[in-house]
């Protein structure tokens, strides 16, 4: 079968390596500033990298329509996950607006100070629209009548909010006479509320995250006030949703994709899943061929484990944080000859990749990567070797370490792989699955810090571990007091096996029967 990378074509910063991680980090005050990175500013290259899911769709219909003054609603709340694909929906709606010649206002929370000496909300919004702040000054919030004063001479008009909830968290701390910065911030919202509902022309995006990220009683009321505010007229939108996550990723991460030629593989592919009997239990094959489709050249359970594991940890970016990550595994897969991308094929070797996953993890999972699955003497490498010559060159024991490694973490309860699970992701079409059987038996007898209990790893260790530490402890003299009782017994009548680790080393000879 050819190499993936023949058929997806990788974006060319991918392929060589020019992907520095930040190019994933949308930033719409950049933009607005003319500063941004091209796949940011220039509104083609965007659209073309950008998958138009139903969601975003939806949102640049809405923007259009109301624009034109052809109706829709006013006031759209952008709500999402962190990471979730908010701001990057912003930077379309930016680029929409351009295109149908309206005006902007573009204020992001986090770029912009909330000091005593600096442009407020209000005073920012007249800056950007006339050049100066004249109807609009002052510290205390305007009110309705003015904005709208403002706001209907520059019609058709998109205003964005950005980071809004951060921005008021700042303002808290800003008097404003015997008020703060932060309550007339939300003053303002209403009164900027009730004077876009009158204009024809005009509508407001607003992003607000789906959870308080700062975790204190302060924040959390600030953020229940901006979702009532927005409440009484808002529409509720997410941008991606879970089953497109897919497609946002081959549009981000791939030129081109020869759909045909991938066709052909997920078929064979799925040949040998049906006879191996390997496929998810419940799920029909032509559910399977399906999802395969949506995520080649990734298995779906890259994308699953990713998105729904790996991103339930709060500090995962969601969308975001599976681009960089399979950004840095394509380019480490680009010369490699697998026909597809599966979990067993991360190679944990590589800083960059494993980088990424330790900040969720704890570097103390640094040392057990080395130890169980990397280092030229780990256990995975072990097992790769004691196979033999007929399955070395497969590097199942490190690809079903790895497959493991990655089934091992999440935010939440859930955690750990099957069988079925680690031979979907390892299992080579030209070898019976069932040798990840004995694959995973063998890393259950050398890996020290895979749980006892399951297919998962902890960064305590096992058994294996403390047993290893105490046979290192032994006298020298144990040795020998061993080595004369092998002596003494003899093997005149029976075979003698001397404090066997295993009942695998005992060999099932005809004399012991």
């Amino acid at each position: 079968m050819k190499p993936f990378s023949t058929i997806a074509i990788p974006d060319k910063d991918i392929l060589e390596g020019r992907l520095t991680m930040d190019v994933f980090a949308a930033d719409l005050w950049e933009v607005f500033k003319g500063r941004a990175k091209e796949e940011y500013q220039d509104p083609t290259i965007f659209f073309r990298k950008t998958y138009t899911t139903c969601g975003l769709k939806t949102l640049l219909d809405i923007a259009e329509k109301r624009l034109k003054g052809e109706g829709g609603d006013p006031i759209i709340q952008i709500q999402t996950p962190f990471g979730g694909g908010k701001t990057h929906s912003l930077i379309a709606l930016y680029h929409k607006a351009k295109e149908l010649g309206a005006n902007i206002i573009v204020l992001s929370g986090d770029k912009l100070k909330a000091g005593k000496e600096k442009p407020i909300l209000w005073e920012e919004m007249e800056t950007q629209l006339e050049g100066k702040i004249e109807t609009l000054s002052g510290r205390v919030t305007p009110g309705g009548e003015r904005l709208r004063e403002v706001l209907e001479k520059h019609q058709p008009l998109l205003i964005l909010m950005d980071e809004m909830h951060g921005y008021v968290v700042k303002a808290l701390g800003v008097k404003v006479g015997d008020s703060n910065l932060a309550s007339q911030t939300i003053a303002f919202l209403h009164e900027l509320t009730g004077a876009i509902k009158t204009l024809d022309k005009t509508i407001l995006f607003v992003s607000l995250p789906s959870s308080n990220p700062y975790k204190d009683e302060k924040s959390e009321e600030l953020l229940q006030a901006l979702q009532s505010i927005l409440g009484r007229l808002e529409k509720v939108y997410t941008p991606v949703q879970e089953e497109e996550i897919s497609s946002v990723v081959r549009s981000r991460l791939f030129s081109s994709i020869n759909e045909n030629e991938a066709r052909e593989i997920i078929e064979k592919f799925l040949d040998y899943a049906d006879k191996e009997r390997i496929l998810p239990e419940g799920m029909e094959e032509s559910h399977y061929r399906e999802r395969f489709i949506k995520s080649y050249p990734f298995h779906p359970e890259v994308i699953d484990i990713l998105y729904k594991r790996w991103g339930s940890f709060p500090t995962f970016q969601r969308t975001r944080g599976v681009l960089r990550l399979l950004a840095l595994v394509v380019h480490s897969l680009k010369d490699s000859k697998n026909p597809f991308i599966r979990l067993g094929d991360f190679d944990l070797k590589n800083d960059e990749i494993k980088g990424e996953l330790i900040n969720y993890i704890g570097q103390e999972y640094n040392g057990i990567i080395a130890a169980d699955i990397t280092s030229a003497d780990a256990g995975a490498k072990r097992v790769d070797r004691s196979l033999g010559d007929a399955y070395s060159s497969f590097s199942f024991g490190t690809k079903s370490a790895t497959t493991i490694f990655m089934y091992s973490f999440s935010g939440g309860l859930e955690k750990g792989a099957t069988i079925s699970e680690v031979k979907l992701s390892c299992a080579d079409l030209s070898t019976p699955s069932s040798i990840v059987v004995e694959v995973v038996s063998k890393l259950k007898e050398n890996l020290f810090y895979i749980a006892d209990t399951g297919l998962f790893f902890a960064n305590q260790p096992n058994l294996n571990r403390i047993l290893l530490t105490k046979m290192d402890g032994i006298e020298e003299t144990k040795q020998e007091e061993k080595a004369l009782l092998a002596k003494s017994l003899g093997k005149e009548y029976f075979e003698i096996y001397t404090w066997p680790n295993n009942s695998r080393d005992i060999a099932d000879t005809k004399g012991l029967k």
